[in-house]
């Protein structure tokens, strides 16, 4: 007992000790010696180059219009990007249990792989005919679920501008 009381006036006696030593100030520089520092304009903030204090109008992108096989397929915009729909969907919409009408033209098997000729439908892939997560190695006839309303990851394509300069091809 009388060791836990020694020890216990040692550590308040450590820490009065502490608490009344001086802490050295760090020395100041004078003002050449600290490093400039440069603003940035807030014209050179985010993609957009224009002040964040303006709102400016949004640039109006129009989806390629046609019937199918009229347009030419961009193809991805990027490394794994589902490829755009290259014609109107509208009067496809909506996709339903028991009516894709993607299907009528692209539910085509056979032609996975094999090379197409101009106006041509993209097959689907045989991705869209595995099932990733119960079955992976297999692919079936039938189209999965999860892949069967096209407009999920698939988008119609369209003129807009880039915001940022896009340097992939495939």
């Amino acid at each position: 007992m009388k060791l836990i009381k020694l020890m216990a006036l040692a550590t308040v006696a450590g820490v009065l000790q502490g608490c009344g030593a001086q802490q050295q100030q760090p020395q100041m520089s004078s003002v050449e010696e600290q490093p400039q520092i440069s603003s940035i304009e807030d014209s050179e903030l985010g993609l957009d180059k224009n002040s964040v204090f303006e709102t400016p109008e949004p640039i109006v992108a129009t989806i390629t219009g046609g019937e199918p096989g009229d347009n030419e397929n961009l193809g991805a915009y990027f490394e794994g990007a589902p490829p755009p729909i290259p014609h109107l969907v509208e009067e496809f919409l909506p996709i339903r249990i028991g009516d894709n009408q993607c299907l009528d033209c692209h539910d085509d098997t056979s032609m996975i792989g094999q090379p197409l000729e101009a106006g041509d439908p993209t097959p689907i892939p045989a991705t869209h005919y595995t099932d990733l997560r119960r079955n992976p190695q297999d692919v079936t006839e039938e189209l999965i679920g999860a892949r069967y309303v096209c407009v999920q990851c698939h988008a119609p394509q369209h003129d807009a501008t880039p915001l940022v300069q896009n340097t992939y091809q495939q």
